[in-house]
């Protein structure tokens, strides 16, 4: 009769086995190593290994995810291996596969629905950058918005429908906008325009709808769904509009649509946009909202002109009535203290300011 310590080694060795059929074994680098991991199994993990029968040839992940506790603690281990072995779409993206090992997704009951979801893709990467994030998972929109993302066409002439995922992914995957009454809507806007009004994730300065889409400013403001459709369809200002728009000083101000208009109806003059965003945002938000790769259009206009006297003449244009809220706004852009203090401007400068406002009275 064998003893317990003859029964785990004898145990040991099956394990042992299914490891060098499935090429696992080096992944421990030492017999230390791979004896304390043997230890340590327990009685559902071993059984899961033992009884592993899959074609090692249809797996084309990382073969050792296969040992990943999370994986091997389901009771249903070999049928969950059989489905990600099933994913034929994610040919240069199988490193991906970890994210369908999470906790959150192993315990989802849409885990295989939504395996069968993300083998329709076109490609299966954009799926898997979310499937095993929890905001997704538990989204009230999930089955839609994962339809949706399997699904979409970039509706423009570019043909990027990988931008196009992108911006799905974003949105589905963000809790302000799910959390939002527009998620839905935005969403349908994003697919309605496609790529040429959107931008990739971790790109900047941000300028697109998808972004506006999960900015929690925006999100909060009662012109969201307008500043949505505005956004998409004048993307040449769109880092000045994005700026405007997700400011919340700016979307409280009494002239915020009026600050909106005079940008949109002067987009062909870049310099004049980029002063009605310095105006309504202050200079640090303004030059940020640049185009790096662009012109800097701040400090063109700095060496013309005395940025301060622009900055009234803006406000004149815009019409705000509230004088003392006009100040207001005017001391909180602020300007170079030699500006400040010079109330007399050199007849050069005071001409530059009549022909810079003259030149886009008309625009």
């Amino acid at each position: 009769m064998l003893n317990e310590k003859n029964k785990t080694k004898i145990l040991n060795l099956d394990i042992i086995r299914q490891l060098k059929k499935y090429d696992i074994l080096n992944t421990f680098t030492s017999k230390k190593e791979l004896d304390m991991w043997l230890s340590e199994l327990n009685s559902l993990e071993t059984h899961n290994i033992l009884t592993l029968n899959v074609d090692s040839e249809s797996i084309k992940f990382d073969l050792n995810l296969l040992i990943d506790r999370n994986l091997l603690n389901t009771l249903d281990y070999n049928k969950r291996v059989e489905a990600l072995a099933s994913i034929k779409n994610a040919e240069g993206w199988y490193h991906l596969f970890d994210r369908m090992l999470r906790p959150e997704f192993l315990s989802s009951n849409k885990f295989y629905q939504d395996i069968e979801t993300l083998k329709r893709a076109e490609c299966a990467q954009t799926s898997l950058w979310i499937i095993g994030e929890s905001t997704f998972i538990n989204s009230p929109y999930h089955d839609e918005d994962f339809e949706l993302l399997v699904t979409s066409k970039d509706t423009s002439d570019n043909d990027f429908d990988y931008v196009v995922w992108d911006a799905i992914a974003m949105v589905s995957n963000n809790a302000d906008s799910i959390n939002s009454e527009y998620h839905r809507q935005d969403l349908q806007t994003i697919v309605k325009y496609g790529s040429k009004s959107l931008q990739m994730s971790h790109t900047y300065p941000k300028m697109a709808i998808n972004y506006l889409a999960v900015n929690p400013v925006s999100l909060k403001d009662s012109y969201h769904l307008e500043n949505m459709e505005i956004l998409a369809q004048n993307q040449e200002i769109g880092n000045f509009l994005y700026a405007v728009m997700t400011n919340p000083q700016a979307t409280k101000r009494r002239n915020y649509r009026s600050i909106i208009r005079e940008m949109i109806e002067n987009k062909n003059n870049i310099g004049y946009v980029f002063l009605v965003c310095y105006y309504a945002i202050g200079e640090q938000a303004a030059v940020e909202a640049q185009n790096i790769l662009e012109r800097n259009y701040f400090y063109e206009i700095k060496n013309s002109y005395n940025i301060l006297e622009l900055l009234k003449k803006v406000d004149e244009r815009i019409n705000v009535i509230d004088g003392e809220f006009k100040d207001i706004t005017i001391y909180e852009i602020g300007c170079n203290d030699s500006e400040c203090d010079n109330q007399d401007l050199s007849s050069q400068k005071k001409k530059k300011i009549r022909s810079f406002f003259k030149k886009n009275k008309s625009l």
